[in-house]
């Protein structure tokens, strides 16, 4: 199976005014969630730790204040999840696409496409394995 080789320069791609722009906006946008929630979670246990009676306080028949602050983290992590795949679907993996298609030798190669939306379904030939 002969496949025309098309060549994407990587090096090119990261020089790239695109490729800069993903990293500052992927940055903007991690760095901020980490430290959001590395204090959340420190404040967390510095709360177990030097006020063990407000956390051993009811909330309602013996959820207690510890356990809700305790839940909170399992919703940070899948709310902060959740907002990160948005993100991602909707701006850094345009930002990538257009970084790889403007340095890639042909339109059609995947790496040059790799990010599309709309791209047709991969024919695969099973007649013929490699091993």
């Amino acid at each position: 199976m002969d496949t025309p080789t098309t060549r994407i320069d990587w090096e090119a791609i990261e020089r790239s005014p695109e490729f800069h722009e993903l990293v500052a906006r992927r940055r903007g946008f991690v760095i901020p969630c980490t430290v959001f929630f590395l204090a959340w979670y420190l404040g967390f246990i510095l709360l177990c730790a030097y006020a063990p009676d407000f956390m051993g306080e009811s909330v309602y028949e013996g959820l207690t204040v510890g356990y809700c602050l305790a839940l909170t983290q399992f919703v940070m992590v899948f709310t902060l999840g959740l907002w990160y795949l948005r993100k991602a679907d909707n701006e850094f993996d345009p930002l990538a696409e257009r970084a790889i298609a403007a340095y890639a030798d042909d339109e059609q190669h995947p790496g040059a496409r790799r990010f599309a939306r709309d791209r047709a379904p991969v024919q695969s030939d099973t007649s013929e394995v490699r091993r």
